[in-house]
């Protein structure tokens, strides 16, 4: 019996053991603690031959570890083909290698993986094992924050054009019309900066649309709100889209900053009231989910859930900048 169809065998019918956490882009320490505590949880509760898929959720991406195959049957098979040409046929290994995968959730983002040892190594040498397995997961995260950094910059050089709209159209415009469009009084001198926070709302906008219609259309679908937040898996992707926004807004203001003179200290200081501004978020979010859940037969507009939410996240960073300008 060759390996795939063991591996057939192995995994017809039984529940595969799975755990995931969210990788913090601002907390590298804690991703790795979360990811050696899990690993070891399961050599210590699970047996070497257990099938298993740790996913770690990032801002643009998925992590997974687990055996090779548990995907695709043919990367095994693949695997074993040229496992005997190099080791012989008389080779009975038969230990299933272990592999880290990353998937970009980006329109070109190609999947990249890589074997690291087998679950017998994870399992046998723990403290050998992970910091090899912490290397390939940290090279992703590092590839990761690349795609989102890229983004971010993409954003604010679709700004500048946004900016300029905005700056032009309000020439035009007589104190009374711009009062009537904006609803308050905006002076000759307020022009430009007020044109520069508008093109940020408005790249923000389109972050917090594309958070919601993924929410829509792969968390949400046909079901009702109250029976996504009743299904553990549900619930926690669900909260996972609400960090991974928040931090595509911060990271959209903190390159913002890197234009300044003083941008260290600028980026210092959103760091520091990101601590406070993450928590408030969450607490909004939660409390907004529970008086949608008061009707368990109402329907949740995720379009104004999310604005609600995020446009004033974004509003606060800005005006945190202003404070540098």
């Amino acid at each position: 019996m060759d390996a795939k169809q063991k591996l057939a065998d192995k995994y017809d019918n039984i529940a595969i053991y799975t755990s995931g956490f969210y990788a913090d882009p601002e907390d590298s320490l804690g991703s790795r603690s979360k990811l050696m505590e899990t690993l070891k949880s399961l050599t210590m509760n699970q047996h070497a031959d257990t099938p298993f898929s740790l996913q770690i959720m990032t801002t643009n991406g998925e992590i997974n570890v687990m055996p090779l195959g548990l995907l695709s049957l043919d990367e095994l098979k693949q695997y074993e083909n040229e496992h005997r040409q190099a080791v012989g046929l008389n080779d009975d290994d038969d230990r299933i290698p272990m592999v880290i995968q990353f998937a970009p959730h980006t329109e070109h983002g190609k999947i990249q993986k890589q074997i690291v040892g087998t679950t017998n190594d994870l399992f046998d040498h723990f403290n050998d094992q992970f910091p090899k397995i912490w290397a390939v997961v940290q090279d992703y995260l590092a590839a990761n924050q690349e795609i989102l950094i890229g983004i971010e910059r993409d954003l604010l050089t679709d700004a500048k054009d946004v900016q300029s709209e905005y700056l032009n159209n309000f020439k035009t415009m007589t104190p009374e019309e711009r009062k009537q469009n904006v609803g308050y009084e905006l002076k000759n001198e307020e022009l430009e900066h007020f044109s520069y926070f508008m093109a940020d709302m408005h790249e923000i906008q389109a972050v917090v649309m594309s958070a919601a219609s993924f929410t829509q259309h792969e968390i949400m679908g046909d079901n009702l709100f109250a029976a996504v937040m009743n299904d553990r898996v549900l619930r926690n992707t669900f909260f996972w889209v609400l960090d991974n926004t928040f931090y595509e807004i911060m990271y959209y203001f903190i390159e913002k900053t890197r234009a300044m003179s003083d941008s260290d200290k600028a980026i210092k200081h959103l760091r520091h009231q990101k601590k406070l501004m993450i928590i408030n978020m969450r607490n909004d979010a939660f409390e907004r989910a529970q008086q949608a859940l008061d009707d368990p037969k109402q329907t949740i507009d995720l379009n104004h859930y999310f604005t609600d939410i995020f446009i004033p996240v974004a509003e606060q960073f800005s005006a945190e900048l202003d404070k540098f300008n």
